[in-house]
């Protein structure tokens, strides 16, 4: 598994009284929300064994039943729901609550991608997959980790992708391909901050360009991160569980 190694300045920061809680609140904030979890896992394990032993104080490494799944995707949906449906639900070409698991690894071993299962993070983690594997995504970077989450039926319900490079053009160009699948396919975001040009990446630690979506059916977040030695694009694909009218949001 991939680990993420704080960068020089990064860990400069870190040594100074001034920098410690500003650098530590902002690297675990973003940490702590749904797309920046990788990032969290990644910080775990590169902790020391001993260090790591008691876990995420949030949970996030804990094996979860398919019960306790289920129950996490209601209240995900409770809380992200947007007010109609999506024209279609993308992510990365497979589809949402129809894919599955064999179907998926099938497609793994034919195309030589290792996938394992994970200590937590969803049911499986594919790694190293190319970026030729999605055409017509018009993808640049190659994505590092797929985290994919099946249902009680062994269907597809999430994906999680992870893209990391050092140069910001094609993390730059795979993020706004995303974005522009989204929009065209689902529909607009709710939500955009920034656009994630390459310019706007480079101006420093820590910036961030990201995108959200909520449907009635669906979920999808983009975000790009400069993380001082090399940028990351963390894309989030979620199907959401079917709800009585009555609970829908309200207009």
């Amino acid at each position: 598994m991939t680990r993420i190694v704080l960068p020089r300045a990064v860990r400069r920061v870190l040594v100074s009284t001034v920098g410690v809680g500003v650098l530590f609140t902002a690297v675990m904030g973003f940490a702590h929300t749904p797309s920046g979890r990788p990032l969290l896992k990644w910080m775990g394990m590169s902790m020391p064994q001993a260090a790591s032993a008691a876990g995420c104080p949030l949970g996030y490494d804990v094996k979860q039943s398919p019960e306790q799944k289920e129950a996490a995707r209601m209240r995900f949906a409770a809380s992200y729901r947007g007010e109609r449906p999506a024209l279609a639900r993308p992510a990365l070409g497979f589809d949402l609550e129809q894919t599955t698991r064999e179907s998926l690894l099938a497609w793994a071993r034919a195309h030589g991608v290792k996938c394992s299962v994970p200590r937590s993070q969803g049911d499986l983690d594919c790694e190293e997959v190319p970026a030729a594997l999605f055409p017509g995504l018009e993808r640049e970077a190659a994505i590092r980790n797929l985290w994919v989450t099946f249902g009680a039926d062994d269907r597809l319900v999430s994906v999680i992708a992870v893209s990391r490079a050092l140069d910001p053009a094609p993390i730059s160009a795979t993020f706004r391909a995303a974005n522009a699948t989204l929009v065209t396919l689902a529909g607009p975001p709710v939500k955009q901050d920034g656009e994630g040009s390459v310019e706007e990446l480079r101006q420093g630690l820590l910036r961030q360009a990201s995108a959200e979506y909520r449907f009635q059916d669906f979920y999808a977040l983009t975000r790009v991160t400069n993380m001082g030695d090399g940028f990351v694009l963390t894309e989030e694909y979620r199907a959401l569980p079917k709800v009585a009218a009555r609970e829908l949001p309200s207009r």
